[in-house]
């Protein structure tokens, strides 16, 4: 239910290696990735090995220069080269599966190549040599869950989207490097790279259409209506069924950046947010969440993403509470689409813990689960699992008591850290939807 952005490098985010040169011994050959002077029965040795085939188990050197276990997920033959000449498409087995890149043969380690390797060994083996570094990167790159999934349909959604189609966009001023797989239409099939609108959200596959485009493009923000203003803040509701290219190509866009089992093609269910920052070049896109305009189980958010050059500066906490907001104009209780991924539920927890505890400590005498729901637009169920998992309510002759020591609400919204930005209300100007005509 969100993103995090990924380590890159302090350059662009490409992988770059050099070799180490000791008395010339230790240089790399280019073929086999074999030190210099290595005997011919070695060299043979590796060669076989050559092409590595899929499902192979190989130490590969990684952006940090150092070596992290790998598998092979695809092989690809470089034009116009020898027959054992290959790149290979691998999954960092301690990251998450937006990592996965092409590399070259020689950040391989071909003297640690594995091709049977007992998985639940490997899991286990793999755990235990995670830092706590490690497993926080981790932890923050399983963006969307796919708690839903039967086995045999995850590993038909993995095989389906195993290999990122597209490298890198251009979105504005930026240059971003994709995490996932996105089933844009076949005719660009053979781009890795693709140039975004970034008011319209059309995509090219050149850098010359795009300067085109922009020459023709009217629009300075996203189509429909802008809702809310506040400073250089904005955020424009676009109704999917008035603005259905706009719709699939955000669509298009947030799949790059969110491992979903589903993408939507039927936009004109849903209603979409989009948060921008505004200059005098107009309205530049920052995240956006959508929701659907009816949704029978009170959901009030269906996907949310925060684009990765706007991360870590409080804008999903802000789509979050704007989310609410809106619930409450609604005069509905919300709950965000289940299910969570346990990275979608702990940005979600934080905000019912910073909010209800807020309340609780300004509360004077008792106050019920019902009114909590009626004065934030949480629901019910949300607020009981949120205080039970703080250790703050009890039962007690039949009903549910909130015990709020002021020491241990101080403990607990320390830890739920800050709330990001705050949502102004009185610069919100939205009609719901259920009331336009």
């Amino acid at each position: 239910m969100g993103s995090i952005e990924p380590p890159t490098n302090a350059e662009n985010g490409s992988l770059t290696f050099t070799a180490a040169v000791t008395g010339g011994a230790a240089q790399l050959s280019e073929s086999t990735g074999a030190p210099a002077g290595e005997n011919d029965v070695a060299k043979k040795r590796k060669a076989s090995m050559l092409p590595l085939e899929v499902g192979t188990r190989v130490l590969c050197r990684w952006r940090d220069n150092k070596y992290h276990p790998v598998k092979v997920i695809e092989r690809r033959k470089l034009p116009g080269s020898g027959a054992n000449d290959y790149e290979y498409y691998v999954h960092y087995t301690e990251f998450n599966r937006r990592l996965d890149e092409w590399v070259k043969l020689e950040q391989l380690d071909l003297d640690s190549v594995e091709t049977v390797v007992d998985e639940k060994v490997e899991d286990k083996v793999t755990s235990l040599k995670m830092t706590r570094h490690q497993k926080r990167k981790i932890d923050e790159t399983h963006v969307e869950g796919h708690e839903e999934l039967d086995a045999a349909s995850l590993r038909e959604h993995e095989e389906f989207t195993k290999v990122k189609n597209i490298a890198t966009i251009e979105l504005g001023r930026y240059e971003i490097e994709t995490w996932y797989f996105s089933p844009f239409p076949t005719e660009y099939n053979d781009c890795v790279k693709l140039y975004f609108c970034e008011f319209c959200l059309n995509f090219m596959k050149r850098k010359e259409q795009l300067q085109r485009h922009m020459r023709k493009c009217d629009l300075k923000h996203p189509p429909g209506d802008e809702i809310y203003r506040c400073g250089t803040l904005s955020m424009f509701e676009v109704d999917g069924k008035k603005n259905k290219v706009y719709g699939q190509n955000l669509c298009y866009l947030a799949k790059l950046f969110l491992d979903h089992k589903t993408l939507y093609y039927d936009v004109d269910l849903f209603l979409f947010y989009v948060l921008c920052e505004c200059d005098d070049r107009g309205c530049h896109m920052v995240g956006y969440f959508s929701k659907e305009k009816h949704s029978e189980e009170s959901y009030n958010l269906a996907c949310i993403l925060t684009l990765p050059p706007y991360q870590r500066k409080g804008y999903g906490k802000f789509l979050i509470a704007f989310s609410y907001e809106l619930s409450k104009k609604e005069g509905k209780v919300g709950t965000p689409e289940r299910p969570l991924s346990d990275l979608g539920l702990l940005s979600y927890r934080g905000y019912w813990t910073r909010v209800l505890l807020d309340i609780l400590k300004k509360h004077k005498g008792n106050i019920s689960i019902k009114e909590l729901s009626d004065m934030t637009a949480i629901k019910a169920e949300d607020i009981l699992t949120t205080l039970q998992t703080l250790e703050l309510i009890q039962y007690r002759k039949g009903q549910h008591v909130i015990c709020a020591d002021p020491k241990v609400l101080d403990r607990h919204l320390k830890a739920a850290g800050r709330g990001g930005l705050d949502v102004d209300v009185s610069k919100l100007i939205w009609t719901p939807y259920k009331e336009q005509s």
